[in-house]
């Protein structure tokens, strides 16, 4: 087995589990599947016929007790209570015990519906996440959260489960479709924007065809500390929602297929920076720096008139709103031109509203926001902390 870029050590509370990143990863599936009564692959037709998928298919037939290999619709059409009924009664055909493992094989909406079958099986048995997208790597397959969706709600619907291993082997991404590399780096220009430095650092990447592993090793690193420190997402883990509020109503608004998760963050950065923004936290100059890099990734910043409307409509139902409305994750100035992130950042409804409608018109020009910036940051740093928590 080739030398692996990096094993990543994670912990959810009392759970430990690797995240190995690299070439070969995916190798020691079988192994750690054997040391079960019985295996589950839980797959989209998609995945399954690629090399990748083969390989990890024949590897558990060959070196694990392989009882069942079950079948998602592709994407988000997976991620569904009717698809999460139709698994569990599967894995309870299959013989499926309270001693045997789940392995899910695919993509962030792979991960999140085979993870949460795994999570409520005879409440609750062990599984193993093998992602095979750029955007499952960095991010869906890490943490435990697994899901599925409502018609009007993007993850309503979940748990926290840590799998008992992470394989993230870079080969399965060879045959991916572009549309689904641009996406994967949605969540990758998510970190980035967590750390401003990343944004220089990860620039060139983030316009190349492929991405350096140690790239994917950087963010899968980043959000295994976040977890560590906050397994249940109470407060720092809270940061990983950078892009997602408003990201996720323009999922639900495209009824989870015009857009991929990875553009809808896309989306959800811009806004999400276009908001600190109007709010005085940042300058225009660091919403046009984000912008400028989704653009070299290929990827969205704004959504038609009539998707941007129903997404701040169905932002209503989002996880992350309290008693007094939503709790924005936002930029705001530091010391140095950078900028941190802040969680539970409140934002009067007239913010809202202006970002909403900014971001369904066109760009305007570099000189003009950066321009509109200085003044807005002038004017607003004393209210920043009005604005915040």
């Amino acid at each position: 087995m080739t030398e692996l870029v990096e094993v990543i050590p994670a912990r959810q509370g009392d759970h430990e589990y690797p995240v190995r990143v690299g070439s070969g990863a995916a190798e020691l599936v079988g192994a750690l599947a054997d040391e079960h009564d019985r295996v589950a692959l839980v797959s989209c037709a998609r995945v399954l016929a690629t090399p990748f998928g083969k390989q990890v298919r024949a590897r558990l037939e060959r070196e694990a007790p392989l009882a069942l290999v079950h079948v998602l619709p592709d994407g988000e059409r997976g991620k569904s209570l009717r698809e999460l009924e139709r698994g569990a009664v599967a894995l309870l055909r299959a013989g499926m015990t309270r001693r045997s493992l789940v392995v899910a094989l695919g993509g962030g909406a792979v991960t999140d519906a085979a993870g949460f079958l795994a999570a409520t099986y005879m409440r609750g048995v062990r599984w193993i996440a093998v992602p095979t997208t750029l955007l499952g790597m960095v991010d869906a397959a890490i943490g435990g959260k697994t899901a599925v969706n409502l018609p009007v709600a993007k993850n309503a619907v979940g748990a926290f489960h840590p799998p008992e291993a992470v394989l993230a082997d870079p080969a399965a991404l060879e045959t991916l479709p572009a549309r689904e590399v641009r996406s994967g780096k949605g969540e990758v220009m998510k970190y980035a924007a967590l750390r401003p430095d990343l944004l220089e650092a990860f620039g060139p990447q983030l316009a190349a065809a492929t991405l350096d592993p140690l790239v994917i090793a950087t963010c899968a690193r980043m959000k295994v500390d976040v977890v560590e420190a906050d397994p249940t997402e109470q407060g720092p883990r809270k940061l990983l929602n950078l892009g997602h509020t408003f990201g996720h109503g323009v999922e639900a608004a495209g009824a989870f297929s015009r857009y991929t998760h990875g553009e809808a963050v896309a989306v959800g950065l811009a806004f999400a920076f276009r908001l600190a923004a109007r709010l005085g936290r940042v300058g225009a100059d660091a919403a046009t720096a984000v912008e400028e890099r989704l653009a070299a990734a290929g990827l969205p910043a704004r959504v038609p008139r009539e998707t941007a409307r129903a997404a701040q409509r169905l932002m209503a139902f989002d996880k992350k709103r309290g008693d007094g409305g939503l709790r924005w994750v936002l930029p705001v100035a530091v010391e140095g031109g950078r900028w941190a992130v802040e969680w539970d950042v409140e934002a009067d409804a007239e913010a809202v509203d202006a970002t909403v409608a900014e971001i369904a018109a066109p760009a305007p020009s570099r000189a003009s926001t950066r321009k509109k910036g200085r003044a807005t940051l002038a004017r607003g740093r004393s209210a920043a902390g009005k604005a915040a928590r």
